[in-house]
Protein backbone atom coordinates (compact mmCIF):
# COMPACT_ATOMS: atom_id res chain seq x y z
CA UNK A 1 0.00 0.00 0.00
CA UNK A 2 2.76 2.61 1.03
CA UNK A 3 4.79 1.68 -2.35
CA UNK A 4 1.37 2.51 -4.32
CA UNK A 5 0.71 5.81 -2.57
CA UNK A 6 5.00 6.76 -2.84
CA UNK A 7 4.15 5.64 -6.78
CA UNK A 8 0.66 7.65 -7.31
CA UNK A 9 2.16 10.89 -5.67
CA UNK A 10 5.32 10.60 -7.76
CA UNK A 11 3.18 10.38 -10.40
CA UNK A 12 1.38 13.32 -9.68
CA UNK A 13 4.53 15.24 -8.83
CA UNK A 14 5.70 14.40 -11.78
CA UNK A 15 3.12 15.61 -14.15
CA UNK A 16 2.49 18.90 -11.77
CA UNK A 17 6.09 19.93 -11.84
CA UNK A 18 6.44 19.31 -15.68
CA UNK A 19 3.12 20.76 -16.81
CA UNK A 20 1.74 17.54 -17.94
CA UNK A 21 2.96 14.34 -19.92
CA UNK A 22 4.94 15.04 -22.82
CA UNK A 23 8.15 14.56 -21.30
CA UNK A 24 7.67 10.91 -21.55
CA UNK A 25 7.72 11.02 -25.34
CA UNK A 26 11.63 11.40 -25.65
CA UNK A 27 12.40 8.96 -23.28
CA UNK A 28 13.53 5.45 -24.22
CA UNK A 29 13.14 2.50 -22.17
CA UNK A 30 14.30 -0.96 -22.93
CA UNK A 31 12.94 -4.87 -22.17
CA UNK A 32 9.96 -3.38 -20.40
CA UNK A 33 8.28 -6.57 -20.95
CA UNK A 34 10.92 -7.74 -18.48
CA UNK A 35 9.31 -6.51 -15.88
CA UNK A 36 5.17 -7.51 -16.77
CA UNK A 37 7.00 -11.41 -17.27
CA UNK A 38 8.56 -10.81 -13.92
CA UNK A 39 5.30 -9.65 -12.07
CA UNK A 40 3.15 -12.34 -13.79
CA UNK A 41 5.09 -14.76 -12.46
CA UNK A 42 4.74 -13.50 -9.16
CA UNK A 43 0.96 -13.35 -9.13
CA UNK A 44 1.15 -16.83 -10.75
CA UNK A 45 3.07 -17.97 -7.41
CA UNK A 46 2.08 -16.23 -4.75
CA UNK A 47 -2.08 -17.06 -4.56
CA UNK A 48 -3.63 -19.77 -2.39
CA UNK A 49 -4.06 -21.90 -5.45
CA UNK A 50 -0.45 -22.16 -6.00
CA UNK A 51 0.34 -22.43 -2.42
CA UNK A 52 -2.26 -25.29 -2.06
CA UNK A 53 -1.02 -27.56 -5.53
CA UNK A 54 1.48 -29.92 -6.32
CA UNK A 55 4.19 -27.14 -7.84
CA UNK A 56 4.35 -25.45 -4.51
CA UNK A 57 7.88 -26.70 -3.69
CA UNK A 58 9.17 -24.53 -6.78
CA UNK A 59 8.38 -21.21 -5.44
CA UNK A 60 11.16 -20.36 -4.10
CA UNK A 61 12.63 -21.06 -7.53
CA UNK A 62 10.38 -19.39 -9.52
CA UNK A 63 10.18 -16.06 -7.33
CA UNK A 64 14.07 -15.90 -7.36
CA UNK A 65 13.59 -16.62 -11.30
CA UNK A 66 11.19 -13.50 -11.66
CA UNK A 67 13.39 -11.52 -9.40
CA UNK A 68 16.51 -12.09 -12.06
CA UNK A 69 13.85 -11.37 -15.16
CA UNK A 70 13.18 -7.60 -13.60
CA UNK A 71 16.84 -6.81 -12.88
CA UNK A 72 17.09 -7.72 -16.75
CA UNK A 73 15.62 -4.82 -17.19
CA UNK A 74 17.39 -2.48 -15.02
CA UNK A 75 20.75 -3.82 -16.43
CA UNK A 76 19.46 -2.65 -19.90
CA UNK A 77 18.33 0.68 -18.78
CA UNK A 78 21.01 1.14 -16.37
CA UNK A 79 23.17 3.96 -18.05
CA UNK A 80 19.86 6.41 -18.59
CA UNK A 81 18.14 6.74 -15.65
CA UNK A 82 19.51 7.79 -12.19
CA UNK A 83 15.92 6.11 -10.75
CA UNK A 84 17.16 2.81 -12.01
CA UNK A 85 20.58 3.17 -10.74
CA UNK A 86 19.11 3.44 -7.22
CA UNK A 87 16.62 0.46 -7.64
CA UNK A 88 19.07 -2.37 -8.87
CA UNK A 89 20.93 -1.26 -5.27
CA UNK A 90 18.09 -1.88 -3.29
CA UNK A 91 17.37 -4.58 -5.70
CA UNK A 92 21.05 -6.23 -5.69
CA UNK A 93 20.43 -6.31 -1.28
CA UNK A 94 16.94 -8.58 -1.58
CA UNK A 95 18.22 -10.38 -4.03
CA UNK A 96 21.40 -11.36 -1.60
CA UNK A 97 19.05 -12.26 1.15
CA UNK A 98 16.82 -14.02 -0.93
CA UNK A 99 19.11 -16.09 -2.20
CA UNK A 100 21.02 -16.82 1.02
CA UNK A 101 17.48 -17.65 2.36
CA UNK A 102 16.70 -20.54 -0.42
CA UNK A 103 14.31 -18.31 -2.32
CA UNK A 104 12.94 -16.88 1.21
CA UNK A 105 13.00 -13.05 2.65
CA UNK A 106 12.80 -13.17 6.58
CA UNK A 107 10.59 -11.30 8.43
CA UNK A 108 10.74 -10.16 11.77
CA UNK A 109 7.57 -11.35 13.58
CA UNK A 110 7.05 -8.60 16.48
CA UNK A 111 7.03 -6.29 13.69
CA UNK A 112 4.90 -7.87 11.44
CA UNK A 113 2.33 -8.28 14.19
CA UNK A 114 2.44 -4.08 15.06
CA UNK A 115 1.53 -3.88 10.99
CA UNK A 116 -1.38 -6.05 11.19
CA UNK A 117 -1.04 -8.71 9.30
CA UNK A 118 -1.68 -11.41 11.66
CA UNK A 119 -2.72 -13.80 9.24
CA UNK A 120 1.13 -13.62 7.85
CA UNK A 121 2.06 -14.65 11.12
CA UNK A 122 -0.12 -17.26 11.98
CA UNK A 123 1.41 -18.99 8.36
CA UNK A 124 4.55 -18.41 9.57
CA UNK A 125 4.21 -19.66 13.02
CA UNK A 126 2.73 -22.84 11.37
CA UNK A 127 4.96 -23.27 8.38
CA UNK A 128 7.96 -21.35 8.80
CA UNK A 129 7.64 -19.52 5.48
CA UNK A 130 4.17 -18.16 3.67
CA UNK A 131 4.70 -17.31 0.15
CA UNK A 132 8.01 -15.66 -0.58
CA UNK A 133 8.38 -15.17 3.62
CA UNK A 134 10.09 -16.97 6.24
CA UNK A 135 10.27 -16.40 9.77
CA UNK A 136 13.59 -14.32 10.51
CA UNK A 137 15.40 -16.65 13.55
CA UNK A 138 19.18 -17.21 14.20
CA UNK A 139 19.08 -19.91 11.52
CA UNK A 140 18.29 -17.14 8.63
CA UNK A 141 20.78 -15.88 7.34
CA UNK A 142 21.96 -11.81 6.54
CA UNK A 143 19.04 -10.79 8.71
CA UNK A 144 20.09 -7.33 8.52
CA UNK A 145 19.12 -7.08 5.22
CA UNK A 146 15.43 -8.72 5.84
CA UNK A 147 12.35 -7.23 6.35
CA UNK A 148 12.85 -5.44 9.52
CA UNK A 149 11.91 -2.17 9.05
CA UNK A 150 8.16 -0.40 10.17
CA UNK A 151 6.97 2.23 7.97
CA UNK A 152 3.69 3.97 8.78
CA UNK A 153 1.75 6.41 6.79
CA UNK A 154 -1.01 8.68 8.29
CA UNK A 155 -0.61 6.05 11.31
CA UNK A 156 -3.04 3.65 9.34
CA UNK A 157 -0.82 1.96 6.70
CA UNK A 158 1.67 0.06 8.20
CA UNK A 159 3.97 -2.36 6.05
CA UNK A 160 7.26 -3.89 7.39
CA UNK A 161 10.03 -3.52 4.21
CA UNK A 162 13.63 -4.28 3.75
CA UNK A 163 16.80 -1.56 3.81
CA UNK A 164 16.37 -3.21 0.45
CA UNK A 165 12.93 -1.82 -0.41
CA UNK A 166 13.16 1.27 0.99
CA UNK A 167 16.60 1.63 -1.87
CA UNK A 168 13.85 0.88 -4.29
CA UNK A 169 10.87 3.05 -3.26
CA UNK A 170 13.69 5.86 -3.72
CA UNK A 171 14.45 4.78 -6.78
CA UNK A 172 11.20 4.83 -8.29
CA UNK A 173 10.31 7.98 -6.93
CA UNK A 174 13.05 9.56 -9.46
CA UNK A 175 12.68 7.24 -11.91
CA UNK A 176 9.28 8.33 -12.69
CA UNK A 177 10.12 11.83 -12.05
CA UNK A 178 13.04 10.99 -14.93
CA UNK A 179 10.54 9.42 -17.06
CA UNK A 180 8.17 12.98 -17.17
CA UNK A 181 11.28 15.37 -17.15
CA UNK A 182 10.89 17.32 -20.41
CA UNK A 183 14.59 17.79 -22.30
CA UNK A 184 16.51 21.37 -21.50
CA UNK A 185 15.55 21.98 -25.11
CA UNK A 186 12.91 20.43 -27.76
CA UNK A 187 14.41 18.02 -29.71
CA UNK A 188 12.16 16.27 -33.08
CA UNK A 189 13.32 12.85 -31.98
CA UNK A 190 10.52 10.89 -30.01
CA UNK A 191 11.33 8.06 -27.96
CA UNK A 192 9.86 4.51 -27.47
CA UNK A 193 9.15 1.58 -25.02
CA UNK A 194 11.11 -1.44 -26.48
CA UNK A 195 9.11 -4.62 -25.65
Amino acid sequence: MILLIIVLTSFAFSVIINKGLSGIKNKEINGFSFVIIGFIIQILIFNEKFANSSYKNYTPFLYVVSLFIIFAFMIMNFKRYLGIKIMSLGFILNILVIVANGGFMPQQIDLLIKSGQLEKVKMLKTYGHFYNAILMNEHTHLNMLGDRILLSLFGKFKTVYSIGDIIIMVGVAIFIYELFKKPAEKTKSAGHIKA
